[in-house]
């Protein structure tokens, strides 16, 4: 789904951790403050303040009114550009803007000197005179790349001197890649615009399919036997969900049409809200129902549609372990690598703190369901 830019309103706004008034609160965003903003559900919105990535109620944005024609691409020039919460110089800048650095800039009004753009994870404005609007490149698709350095810093912008996503790429990972500036392949990270040196990519001779789950299994491969560091850099708790989410948006599926979220609970509270998960035992059902008012609606028994699913390739596919604390309703989730005959094969992360592949019978009573991700 789109971005959209909105103001704060009603006073200082808490950005939480998870989608829900119970989420550990990361912050407060003053009142006002401009923010750039993807709906996750009818509540919350998903979007960023700085470094800090988490949720703000809907009812406390106030959505500005744009059109397409107003979204244009421009250059910084003439040396760093400061990104200043509102149109005018009077107050401090939220952040200074690299020269050459690569900008959405949205000319929200004709007769202003500002644009509208977003940068390094702050939404504001900059001055039109230190922006070069560029005509729009030709459309390119998609190529698979492989990285050929051990460790290839991935950027906000195709520039040296431009900020770093939260993570290096290592070895031998694929992604997709199309060309940006000379030197420079546009990429994604966790769903974001990013952007990598193309001196250490080797382009694939392999075609890009238009299946998002065909991506995910090709580029699941050479991730194998990797840690969480080259996923996370700094996040220490369990990461099975942050590996599931990440092969998804790497693959090209828009981060909100997946969980995106560390814990599996509430992993499968999202499929169960957006009618895509199906419970494959009742016992594990009762136990997600009552522990998740979010989901009480539903019946804690098992439907005709339930008892005859069989999984897909790009499933998530979540587990409660036979020795789990009685507190735990769901213990981990894999994705669903491939189903034939009762036979089932994953690909898992943060088992013995790697990523792996692994095979269950499809009536393990250890697993608790299915959900699907929106891969339309």
């Amino acid at each position: 789904m789109p971005t959209k830019y909105g103001h704060v309103v009603g006073g200082a706004l808490n950005l939480r951790e998870l989608p829900s008034i119970a989420g550990n609160r990361l912050t407060l965003i003053p009142n006002e403050t401009t923010l750039l903003v993807a709906d996750y559900n009818e509540d919350w919105y998903a979007t960023t303040y700085g470094d800090l990535s988490g949720y703000v109620l809907k009812r406390y944005v106030q959505l500005l009114n744009m059109g397409m024609d107003s979204v244009l691409t421009g250059s910084v020039i003439g040396n760093c550009l400061p990104l200043q919460p509102n149109a005018s110089n009077r107050m401090g800048c939220l952040i200074l803007i690299p020269n050459e650095t690569l900008l959405e800039a949205v000319d929200y009004d004709a007769e202003s000197d500002w644009y509208l753009t977003s940068y390094g994870g702050y939404a504001g404005y900059v001055m039109k005179q230190f922006v070069e609007i560029l005509e729009p490149p030709p459309v390119t698709e998609w190529l698979f790349g492989q990285v050929t350095s051990s460790s290839l810093n991935v950027r906000k912008q195709p520039s040296l001197s431009a900020p770093l996503w939260n993570n290096t790429w290592p070895l031998n990972r694929i992604a997709l890649v199309k060309p940006s500036l000379d030197g420079w392949y546009e990429t994604l990270y966790r769903g974001e615009q990013a952007f990598v040196s193309a001196r250490y990519i080797e382009l694939l001779p392999d075609p890009v399919p238009d299946s998002l789950v065909e991506r995910m299994m090709f580029i699941a491969e050479p991730e194998l036997g990797r840690a969480n560091s080259v996923y996370f850099n700094g996040y220490g708790g369990k990461w099975c969900h942050r590996f599931a989410d990440w092969l998804a948006m790497h693959a090209g599926t828009p981060k909100e049409r997946i969980p995106n979220t560390g814990n599996c609970g509430w992993g499968i509270v999202w499929f169960v809200r957006n009618q895509r998960f199906c419970f494959k035992n009742e016992k594990h059902k009762i136990r997600m129902v009552r522990a998740y008012p979010e989901i009480r609606s539903i019946s804690a028994e098992l439907s005709g549609d339930e008892k005859a699913y069989y999984p897909s390739p790009g499933n998530y596919v979540y587990f409660r372990w036979s020795n789990a604390q009685p507190a735990v309703n769901v213990s981990h989730v894999g994705i669903v690598r491939s189903a034939h005959e009762n036979i089932l094969t994953t690909f898992e992360g943060n088992v013995g703190q790697k990523v792996v592949s692994r095979t269950f019978q499809l009536d393990d009573d250890r697993i608790v369901g299915y959900g699907s991700p929106i891969f339309s």
